[in-house]
């Protein structure tokens, strides 16, 4: 075993958390930012680091030059592991192994049937599932949101892993078709190629296993690449498919790049010519760079990109739940989230009663340690990043808005969070439509309320967005919940709820939010190339 692996295991044992249960059906983020638990006995968890290479042709070596990037914890501040920072030719060699694997038809995995991908799916699920609270430590501790958030993340995890090893056979299976007599034709379906996987760091497994999980069952190899700001479950992620059987080569991890690392290593995989398919999540700027690299290539590409969520509220909603719906939809993951519903519609004649709900719901946010089971958030993931944040509430204040809850200066957390990267929870009123606060994804938690008059004018009002990711529709009335959903553009719609995925459902966006799939038998096709075979007989 792994010398990183008996300290994670170290470290998840310090924090385990006897509530902690994986979600077992979909990701529910209720479980987290509703409730707290009792308080967890802090321990230092930096005694021994977690150390990293890039992970190569299933083993773990130096970068060129062996230049290393120092991780620090977001709860505070403090480094608690390091990860290689990639050079070109890292990921020039992750690229060619991934090549060299896929176009080897003599080879293991060209070898492979859906059947044998979907037990080698099956037995990561197994793995992880096994040692959720580890992993969990982790997350919570890379990249900041609260243990029971993170439990619940490995748990859709394991529920993706287990989606596509069940679905991937069925998918996959030639399809015969009807032609003219003394001729047979068919449909059969491969993996696309060697794919290019870019992923952020507010979900650092689970938007790595969105797209490993289907690429893989397709037939495909990979070279991922996740944000330096917390990629250690994603660098953990080689090992566990080596352990499950996945053969060298199938599976590459490059790690490093800005903020803190060399630049030309991300630059290079996005714009390297031996990749047939790219998969990007992450801000709409980079999201616009990597289709232009791509464009050179005629290469297809997924874009998941930013959003600026609205909640519609109608006055036949149930305020109580639709406050704690609100909570989930910005507070969550403290706010970085890109499909948050981080704007808040909701009708004149419910406006003041609905507003007091969800201040006060504000109010019983406890912000703190990510492994403190009283925390139902955590900071957010770097000093920069908690920086912009509250200079974007400062911004709206000057612009006009009123700070109901929250603000822009630090909130109030124990001694042994000092040093780490906190925001209060916010809530902005009376914010006018041009204001920065309205019309610009943040990324934090900071809530923007709005009211309306008419259906007409909350559906216009949600729609006046350059994104077009996922809204939210409050309301008793189910001829409503359906007509207004078909009207709001977006990907995702939520009715009576926020955030809730399942690994079945697909999600994507549209507008200024991308295009492509993740989840779901469409998440499966993205990466699935289609052949037609004419045959006489």
């Amino acid at each position: 075993m792994s010398h990183w692996i008996h300290i994670m295991r170290r470290i998840g044992a310090a924090w385990r958390r006897g509530a902690g249960v994986a979600v077992a059906a979909g990701r529910d983020p209720r479980r987290a930012v509703l409730a707290p638990g009792s308080r967890r006995h802090l321990t230092s968890p930096t005694e021994q680091k977690l150390d990293f290479g890039l992970f190569l042709d299933n083993e773990y070596v130096e970068a060129e030059g062996g230049k290393r990037l120092e991780v620090l914890s977001p709860a505070d501040g403090t480094p608690f592991a390091a990860i290689a920072d990639a050079a070109v030719a890292d990921v020039d060699r992750a690229v060619a192994s991934a090549r060299r694997t896929f176009d080897d038809d003599g080879g293991a995995w060209r070898q492979t049937t859906p059947a044998d991908r979907a037990k080698l799916l099956t037995s990561m699920a197994d793995a992880l599932e096994r040692d959720t609270d580890d992993w969990a430590a982790i997350e919570s501790m890379d990249c900041g949101k609260t243990f029971a958030e993170s439990v619940g993340d490995m748990g859709f995890c394991v529920n993706v892993l287990r989606f596509y090893a069940e679905i991937v056979e069925s998918a996959m299976r030639s399809t015969e078709l009807a032609v003219d007599e003394g001729y047979a034709a068919r449909i059969d379906a491969d993996g696309c190629g060697v794919v290019g996987c870019i992923t952020p760091w507010n979900y650092p497994l689970m938007q790595a296993v969105n797209k490993v999980a289907p690429a893989v069952a397709a037939g495909c190899t990979v070279v991922l690449k996740p944000s330096p700001l917390a990629s250690l479950t994603t660098v953990m992620l080689g090992d566990l498919a080596r352990q499950a059987g996945v053969p060298p080569g199938v599976l590459n991890i490059v790690t490093g790049g800005p903020p803190m690392g060399l630049p030309e290593a991300s630059q290079a995989l996005g714009s390297h010519p031996d990749l047939d398919r790219l998969s990007f999540t992450g801000s709409g700027p980079t999201g616009a760079r990597l289709l232009h690299a791509s464009a050179d290539h005629l290469r297809p590409t997924s874009l998941e990109l930013g959003g600026k969520g609205a909640m519609l509220v109608f006055p036949d909603a149930d305020l109580d739940a639709v406050a704690e719906w609100v909570a989930v939809g910005i507070f969550s993951t403290s706010g970085q989230v890109c499909s948050a519903t981080s704007r808040l519609l909701v009708h004149d004649s419910i406006a003041d009663d609905l507003i007091q709900r969800v201040l006060t719901r504000t109010a019983a946010v406890v912000v703190g340690h990510p492994l403190d089971d009283r925390s139902t958030m955590g900071p957010v993931v770097s000093a920069e990043q908690r920086d912009k944040v509250q200079q974007a509430i400062a911004a709206a204040e000057a612009e006009g808005c009123t700070v109901a809850a929250g603000g822009s200066s630090d909130p109030d957390v124990g001694t042994e969070c000092q040093g780490g990267y906190y925001v209060q929870p916010t809530v902005l009123t009376d914010v006018p439509i041009t204001s920065s606060a309205w019309t610009d994804e943040i990324f934090g938690p900071v809530l923007s309320v709005r009211q309306f008059g008419s259906e007409n004018e909350a559906v216009a009002a949600a729609n006046d967005s350059p994104y077009g990711l996922a809204h939210a529709v409050m309301t008793a009335d189910p001829d409503r919940l359906a007509r207004v959903a078909r009207r709001l553009r977006a990907g995702v719609v939520y009715e009576n709820c926020s955030q809730m995925g399942f690994a079945n459902t697909p999600f994507g966006g549209c507008k200024k939010s991308g295009f492509g799939w993740e989840w779901g038998e469409a998440g499966l096709h993205e990466y699935i190339q289609h052949k037609t075979v004419v045959a006489a007989l």
